[in-house]
C-alpha cells in the first residue's frame, strides 16, 4: 500500500489554519498593536509603548472591574454547572417528566442573550416586576429594588447567566451520562448503592474529561457575558455589575480610548486564557487520579 505523503495532514488543516488566522490571530494581534498606543479610530495608531498597561496597573475602576468579573465567574460557574450536572442526572435517571424538563431548561439556551436580558430587566422591576409579585404572592415582600441597587444588581445578573447556559450544561453533561453503560449501574444497584452513591462513585468519575470540558466553557461565557449586563443594567448601578467586557466597551466606544480600551481587553484575554488552562489541568489531573 502506498504511503501518504507527509503534506497530506497539513492539506487537509489548512483550511481550518486560515480561519484560525484570519479570526482570532489576526484580530488579537490588531488589538495588542492598537493598545500600545492612542488611536482615534481614523489614521495611524500613534505608539506610546507601554503607557497603557502602566495606566491600568494604576486604575481603580479597572481593579474594580477584576473583581466583579471574578464574582460573576464564580457565581455563574458553580451554579451552571451543578444545575446542569443535577439535571442531567435526573434526566439520565429518568425521573418522572424526564423529555419535559429537557426541553423546558434547553429553551433558555436558544434565546439571544440581549432578549433574555431585556426581559429579565423587566421582570425584576420594582413595582412592575414579575419577579416582585410572585415573591408578594408568598410573604417574601414586594418592593425589592433588584437592578437599582448596588448589592442585588450582580447577583440578579448572575440568576440570568445561570438561566441561559445551564441547558446547553445539562444536555452535555447528559450525553455523557448516557454513554456510561447501564450494566455499571445494574451492579452498583445490586450491591445496594444508592442514588446519591452512584452519582458521586459511578457517574462523576466517569464524566470528569466532560465536566471538565463544560467547565471550561461556561467560564469563557461568564467572563465574556457582555449583552447579559449591558442589557441589564449598562454596568449599573454605579459601576457595580461592570464586568470587564462591559468596561471595555466603555473605554473604546463611550470614551473614545480605543488604545486604553485595546489594553484592557488584552488584558481579559490573559485572564480567561489562564482561568481555561487552569480549569483543564485541573480536571485532567482528577481523570488521571480517578483511574
Amino acid at each position: 500500500m502506498a504511503r501518504r505523503p507527509r503534506i497530506f495532514p497539513i492539506v487537509v488543516m489548512l483550511p481550518a489554519l486560515v480561519l484560525l488566522l484570519v479570526l482570532v490571530a489576526y484580530p488579537i494581534a490588531g488589538s495588542v498593536r492598537i493598545s500600545l498606543g492612542s488611536w482615534d479610530g481614523v489614521g495611524a495608531v500613534v505608539y506610546h509603548g507601554l503607557d497603557n498597561y502602566r495606566r491600568l496597573l494604576r486604575d481603580s475602576l479597572v481593579w474594580q472591574s477584576i473583581g466583579t468579573s471574578l464574582q460573576f465567574f464564580i457565581g455563574t460557574v458553580v451554579f451552571t454547572v451543578t444545575l446542569g450536572t443535577l439535571l442531567a442526572n435526573a434526566i439520565s435517571r429518568k425521573v418522572p417528566g424526564a423529555r419535559i424538563f429537557k426541553v423546558v431548561w434547553f429553551l433558555p439556551v436558544i434565546i439571544p442573550v440581549s432578549i433574555a436580558g431585556i426581559f429579565w430587566s423587566n421582570a425584576f422591576q420594582p413595582t412592575t416586576g414579575a419577579v416582585n409579585s410572585l415573591l408578594g404572592m408568598i410573604g417574601l415582600g414586594d418592593d425589592h429594588a433588584w437592578l437599582a441597587s448596588s448589592s442585588t444588581a450582580l447577583y440578579a445578573a448572575i440568576f440570568v447567566a445561570v438561566w441561559t447556559q445551564t441547558g446547553y450544561a445539562m444536555l452535555i453533561l447528559l450525553g455523557a451520562m448516557e454513554a456510561i453503560p447501564l450494566e455499571v449501574h445494574e451492579a452498583a444497584t445490586l450491591d445496594g448503592v444508592g442514588a446519591a452513591g452512584r452519582l458521586f462513585r459511578i457517574t462523576l468519575p466517569n464524566i470528569l474529561p466532560m465536566l471538565g470540558t463544560i467547565t471550561t466553557l461556561t467560564s469563557v461565557f461568564s467572563f465574556n457575558a457582555f449583552g447579559i449586563i449591558y442589557a441589564m443594567t449598562r454596568g449599573g448601578p454605579g459601576n457595580s455589575t461592570s464586568i470587564l467586557p462591559v468596561l471595555v466597551y466603555k473605554q473604546s466606544f463611550i470614551d473614545q480610548d480605543y488604545g486604553y480600551g485595546s489594553a484592557t481587553a488584552v488584558i481579559t484575554t490573559l485572564i480567561v486564557a489562564v482561568i481555561g488552562i487552569m480549569t483543564l489541568r485541573i480536571f485532567r489531573q482528577q481523570t488521571l487520579d480517578a483511574r
